[in-house]
């Protein structure tokens, strides 16, 4: 009797000791949620009274014979287990005494079980019932039971966090120009029963959009706040133009970090962080505003802390790809983004005529790298341009009928056509022009594209012939990280809905001012032939008095 005493006790501590370890549903973010299967295992019968259970008996998923006394090998072997021990070692001494392989008395998704013969159950999650979900299995639960079982579940999994990192601040969303690099801080944390884990596989999977360009060896990762770079797997992709690039960074046993001597890295606990940095640049393939340019993280971990190996013995080496044995859980997606916009400017005259061949210089801090879309003429016997002897190309004819419709003498030539290409070429630092220079097309327009936050200056620098040259135009640049959207300090540069800048610079035709000299000559000649016509009529009024007389 006092042996069963005891027995019931350690059962009933079992109760305490043995905690569920992750919630019965998934955390949200999932698309719809996830719920355990769970499976009762019923190991012993017997008498319950008050907390007690005697004359036990193997149940019907007990590793005896149904119906039959357990033997006291068995109820001395349980004895053995102290509640001091680790939920772990309790578990190993109790689960060989129950028939997994079996099938189990009770299945299903909730918390509570009626009707049930008092006895001594054994609750687990169905394997393979979680698989890839952002949930964890839960760790055995063993429980005295008179008729009823139930139990209360709780979240334990491990969670990532991701940032972008712009001196001290660490935000969600920023901008940037082409060219710019862009620092990312991914945080992950560990389950709260760890402890419960003898090997823990552990995966960032991280996607950069096609607009950002992992930078080579930027990589690093810590844990506890040591540098274990070296001990982690650093799978880089090859960048996509239309997918982008994946980057893996894991380790098969995290755990085993806490085997090292130099770096002392210390024992993986619920409050170890494992941070990974590094940087991307914004390259010439950007969206421009728009959605902007994501970059997602999710983590993979091992997810059952019933079956996690038996655990490393040596500390880890530098390794190939981790392939886990074992079943792992998957997080949601975390997303950071980074915009970028750009600048189109309207050229015309005081009659809304285009300006094509205008020629602005873009400077300021937020230039890195442009892109400006440029029209290139190629001489072409089949083409459909002439050029005109100001620089720019009309799609007009030269006219040679008459001389009233000649106009051959605007034309440099009126044999050489040429054929019109139109591209985007990137421009400005590390590029091999310094200075940001578009040229207006014959749409009337000039784009500059992927500028970031910054104090810009357009200057034109050069004007047709017959206009006036404007002043510089001087506008400050700033980006609103909670709406996502950029604004300008100058009226005469506005964003419009699209989260895009545009500017109508007019340019006005000069003034027709009188020839020099030419009005004063004019006027003497006028003068010189009165006084010469008068000096003639007083001679010959003259001479006709003289006649008289």
């Amino acid at each position: 009797m006092k042996r069963i005493k005891k027995l019931a006790a350690l059962m009933m501590a079992a109760i305490m000791a043995l905690a569920m370890s992750v919630t019965a549903f998934a955390a949200e973010g999932d698309e719809k949620p996830v719920t355990h299967t769970y499976e009762i295992y019923q190991i012993f019968t017997g008498d319950y009274a008050d907390g007690v259970l005697s004359n036990i008996k193997w149940g019907a998923n007990g590793t005896g014979t149904e119906g039959e006394k357990v033997d006291t090998t068995v109820l001395d072997a349980l004895e053995a287990v102290t509640t001091n021990s680790s939920d772990t070692a309790q578990l190993a001494v109790i689960e060989q005494y129950a028939n997994l392989e079996s099938t189990p008395v009770k299945t299903g998704n909730g918390t509570e079980y009626t009707g049930l013969v008092p006895g001594y159950y054994l609750v687990k999650d169905k394997d393979g019932s979680l698989a890839g979900a952002n949930v964890s299995y839960t760790l055995y639960v063993v429980q005295v039971v008179n008729n009823t079982l139930s139990f209360t579940p709780k979240a334990d999994i491990p969670t990532p966090d991701k940032k972008i990192v712009e001196g001290d601040k660490k935000v969600d969303t920023n901008e940037a120009s082409i060219g710019d690099e862009v620092n990312y801080e991914i945080t992950g944390t560990m389950p709260s029963n760890i402890a419960d884990y003898k090997t823990y596989y552990y995966m960032f999977t991280d996607t950069l959009s096609k607009g950002l360009t992992y930078k080579d060896n930027s990589i690093k990762v810590t844990v506890n706040g040591v540098d274990v770079t070296k001990y982690f797997y650093k799978g880089v992709g090859t960048y996509n133009e239309t997918t982008g690039t994946t980057i893996e960074v894991g380790i098969l046993d995290l755990k085993a970090l806490s085997l090292l001597t130099d770096p002392v890295v210390g024992e993986i606990t619920t409050a170890t962080k494992v941070v990974l940095t590094y940087t991307a640049t914004l390259n010439e393939n950007a969206v421009i505003a728009g959605e902007g340019n994501p970059n997602d993280v999710k983590l993979s971990y091992s997810n059952d802390p019933n079956n996690s190996g038996d655990g490393s013995t040596t500390p880890p080496e530098n390794p190939n790809k981790p392939t886990p044995t074992h079943p792992t859980g998957e997080s949601p997606e975390i997303e950071v983004v980074t915009y970028t916009t750009e600048l189109t400017i309207l050229k015309t005259d005081e009659d809304n005529k285009f300006l094509p061949g205008v020629e602005f210089t873009l400077t300021g801090n937020g230039v890195n790298v442009v892109l400006v879309t440029e029209e290139t003429f190629t001489e072409a016997a089949d083409g459909e341009y002439w050029k005109l002897k100001d620089g720019t190309y009309t799609t007009t004819a030269p006219t040679v009928a008459d001389d009233e419709t000649d106009n051959t003498a605007d034309y440099e030539s009126i044999d050489v056509k040429y054929t019109k290409t139109t591209s985007v070429v990137a421009k400005g630092n590390g590029k091999t022009e310094t200075n940001v220079v578009g040229t207006v097309q014959a749409d009337g327009t000039v784009t500059f594209k992927g500028l970031g936050a910054g104090d810009y200056t357009i200057t034109e620098t050069k004007t047709l012939p017959g206009y006036n040259t404007i002043e510089p135009i001087q506008f400050k640049l700033t980006f609103d990280a909670t709406t996502k959207t950029f604004a300008s300090n100058n009226d005469k540069v506005t964003v419009g809905t699209d989260n895009m800048l545009d500017t109508s610079i007019v340019n006005q035709k000069g003034s027709l001012l009188p020839s020099t000299g030419g009005i004063g000559t004019t006027i003497f000649y006028i003068v010189g032939a009165v006084l010469v016509i008068g000096a003639g009529i007083i001679l010959v009024t003259k001479k006709r008095m003289s006649r008289e007389v």
